[in-house]
Formats: structure tokens, sequence, C-alpha cells
């Protein structure tokens, strides 16, 4: 078989606009939309593969469209000696950003069309199957404007109702809030629920310690991003906090990833598919985290390509160092605010099955974009 070629590519910027009073957000602040920045690769051959890029900034799209002439009438390889030489040669901007976004993006929709040529889904690709159902985590639990401590019990209890085995919770807005957030959370799950709490890197190292020392109690599944991600001295002082540490979503490649597993900064390691360089780099981090057998749950908030490529990921992921009898499941972020480019733009949606997300079998991602909702939430339009 002749491997095709790269006919054209396209950016497209995407974004779900709230009213005012529907913002969302974490202790950093709120967003106002959701927005991402697809693209749109065409074969030789007439086959079509999505990829995503994190936001929906016109910097992306540019870097998207500069990389497209470069890569027309290239085969069709995704992680292939472009990627690498791509850094190599721009390492002066290749640390992270959106330019590792762009080629992130431009990385996804090969391994989507490369899976639609071949007929076989993307975690074939990355390594074969591992698991059919993944187990998700409902990421939740948003800070608001007003804040009300009513509407997030009710959240939690509609998770609750959905049959989450996990829930992700925002803290970080100080000490007392982070407690009554937690011991909510805790009420409500009950105390066989895996609560995540997140501060989105909005303390620094001290704040953090006083904070998690209060919220030992509650018994947290992990603590992500206590400090931001490049206080790397924070995290070696909060190492010994007695809980487990989680972060990645903010780091790039391979590279940015390296000291934080080498040296244990941390107990989870979450790459964004739509940040970090795409499927092939995150494949990779997957490998160093097994390496040093530190645990492993990619960030998932973007649209539904990058929801889709974290799904084909952790569907090729082997199970580490356990067997048969892993001690707590391989999670999957479940980004339960609102979010049009997750529930609209593709055809079938992921859904929750039973308490599980099940990986599709589909050719490459497992989906299909909606056209009309594309028309629709289109920036260009």
């Amino acid at each position: 078989m002749t491997v095709p070629q790269i006919a054209r590519i396209e950016a497209v910027a995407v974004r779900d606009a709230f009213a005012p009073d529907d913002a969302y957000g974490s202790a950093r602040g709120l967003v106002h939309a959701r927005a991402a920045t697809l693209v749109r690769l065409e074969t030789t051959d007439g086959v079509v593969g999505w990829g995503e890029a994190w936001g929906s900034s016109r910097a992306t799209a540019v870097l998207i469209d500069e990389l497209a002439g470069g890569l027309a009438g290239a085969r069709l390889e995704p992680s292939g000696s472009w990627l690498t030489r791509l850094f190599n040669q721009g390492y002066h901007h290749s640390s992270g950003g959106h330019h590792v976004a762009a080629a992130g993006a431009i990385d996804i929709a090969m391994w989507d069309a490369l899976g639609r040529t071949l007929g076989v889904p993307v975690h074939v690709l990355l390594g074969g199957r591992t698991r059919d159902r993944l187990t998700p985590y409902a990421s939740a639990g948003y800070v608001t404007r007003d804040n009300d401590h009513g509407r997030f019990a009710d959240g939690l209890r509609e998770l609750a109702a959905d049959g989450y085995t996990g829930v992700k919770i925002k803290l970080g807005l100080g000490f007392d809030s982070d407690v009554a957030r937690a011991r909510t959370a805790r009420e409500i799950l009950g105390p066989d629920a895996a609560i995540l709490l997140d501060f989105n890197g909005n303390y620094t190292a001290d704040q953090a310690r006083r904070s998690i020392d209060r919220l030992r109690e509650f018994a947290p599944g992990w603590i992500e991003e206590p400090v931001s991600p490049d206080d790397r001295s924070g995290w070696a002082l909060l190492r010994g906090c007695g809980v487990p540490l989680a972060a990645g979503e903010a780091v790039y490649t391979r590279y940015g990833f390296r000291d934080l597993i080498a040296e244990r900064l941390v107990d989870v390691v979450q790459p964004d598919v739509s940040k970090c360089g795409g499927l092939g780099e995150a494949r990779v981090i997957a490998h160093l985290a097994q390496t040093w057998n530190v645990r492993f749950s990619p960030h998932v908030w973007g649209g539904v390509v990058a929801q889709a490529a974290s799904v084909q990921l952790l569907a090729a992921v082997p199970d580490y160092p356990h067997v048969d009898h892993p001690a707590e499941p391989l999670w999957l972020e479940h980004d339960r605010g609102r979010n049009a480019l997750r529930d609209d733009l593709a055809t079938r949606p992921f859904t929750l099955v039973d308490g599980a997300v099940l990986v599709p079998d589909g050719p490459g991602l497992g989906i299909e974009i909606d056209e009309d909702a594309l028309d629709r939430l289109r920036v260009d339009r």
C-alpha cells in the first residue's frame, strides 16, 4: 500500500460564548467562552482527519497555516521526523505555547487520517487496545461569579446521581473556602468516592501546605497544581505533604515532563494532547511515566476532538505495575462544564454508560464531526 500524502490543511477556530452570569472557571479566573482551533487535514486520497489545539487564538491559526505550507505533499506520517525536525529547528519557540499546540493539532489530525485510511482506530496504531471501557471522573465544582455554595452542592448531587465514582472540584480561593468545599464534596459523594482537588496553581508553596494540612481529613485522591507549574522548588517542598500531587496541563513536550517525572516531583502526570505536542508526544510522556512508575491521567478540557484523542490514548496505555488488580482506575477526565465544542461538534458525543465511557471501534479517532454544528460554532462565521 502506498502511504498517502497530505493535500491540504485548514485551521478552523471555534468558540462557544457564554452570557456574563454563566461564566465559570477556577481560582485563577473565570472563562467567558469555550474555544479551540481545529485542524482539518485532507489527504490526496480524499480522507479527512481532525485535530485540535488549545484555545482559538488567531496566533495558533496563523501558525497552523504556516506549518501547512511546509507539509503540503508530505507523506502522512504522524509524529514522524517532521515533528522532531520542527522542534529542533525552532528550538527558540518549541518549549511551549502556541507553536507546540499548533504542531500537536496537526499531529492529531495525521493520526486520525491514518487510522481512517487503514480502517482502524487510533489506539491500534498507538500500540493496541488494552481496555474497552474507561473510568471517568467528573471535572466540575467550578468557581462561578457568585460562588453560591448551594448551587455548588446541588451540582455535586447531580454528579452522584449520574453514577460518577470520582469528582474533581476547584479550590484555591482561601483556606476556609477550601475546607468548606471539600467537606461538602465528601459529605455528598460518600466515603468511597475519589475526591480530586484542583488549586490551579493559585497558591505559594507555604499557602498550599497550610491548605493541604486542613484537607487531609477528607482523603483527597490527589491535589492538582497546588503551586504553579514552573515552581519546581515549590513542588519539592510539598513532596512530604502526605497527599498525592498531580500536574501537567500547562507543561509541553516530553522535555517539559522529563524532570517532573524523573525527579518524582508529582505522583500523577497530566499532559493535555491539545497542548503538549499531540498524540505522539503524549504517548512518549505515558512511556516515561511507566518507566518511572508514576501514574498517568491526561488533562482533558477541550472540545470533542481533543477528548476523542485522549480516549484513544488511554485505550492504548498498558496496565502497570499491576496486571489484574489495580489499586485505582486509569482515570479519564470528563469535563461537565457547559461546552458546545464537546457536546455538539460530534454526531455522537462521549457519554456515561453504566458508569464508564466506552472506547469507540470506528476508524481514526472514532468520531464524526457534525458539519452543521461546525458552521454554527466557527469564529469566521
